[in-house]
């Protein structure tokens, strides 16, 4: 074994989202049809890899199996649009520009969270003793619930 295969096993580290991640999420949670909050909740345990892109603009979340992305159509949203807009969650903290965060579906799956904003800030104010009184406010773009296939070719070759 390669120094370097040891020194990424050593490190290894299951993903963890950050508290403004999970309070994103629970937000839209929070607001979807109680029919797909069995989908949701299994989408985001399955995520074991996040990728956050620098300063906190965009967070994307993967189901990785065999070291690709994996998609299991068993807790597939019904609509599979190929780039969904699944809600707009509004962040507001005292005496700051609020933080928009924009949940995004990509084919069926939850696949990432795009920060208008400064992240660090709000990042921050959750860690704090005591917590600085945030403010989330959810609305959400799309139906999740509705039947829709993705029109894209890649989708149709793996049916």
């Amino acid at each position: 074994m390669s120094l370097m295969v040891a020194l990424k096993r050593m490190f290894r580290s299951s993903p963890r989202l950050s508290d403004i991640e999970r309070a994103v999420l629970e937000t839209v949670r929070a607001a979807l049809d109680p029919s797909l909050v069995d989908l949701w909740d299994r989408q985001i345990q399955a995520i074991n890899k996040i990728q956050r892109l620098p300063k906190g603009v965009e967070v994307d979340f993967y189901r990785m199996k065999d070291g690709r992305p994996h998609r299991d159509p068993a807790y597939a949203f019904p609509n599979k649009t190929l780039e969904l807009e699944i809600a707009k969650v509004t962040i507001q903290a005292p005496n700051v520009r609020p933080l928009i965060a924009r949940v995004w579906a990509v084919r069926g799956y939850v696949f990432s969270i795009e920060y208008a904003g400064v992240v660090a800030y709000f990042e921050e104010a959750m860690g704090v003793e005591p917590a600085s009184p945030l403010q989330f406010r959810c609305e959400l773009q799309s139906d999740l619930a509705a039947v829709i296939d993705s029109d894209d070719p890649e989708d149709s070759a793996q049916r």
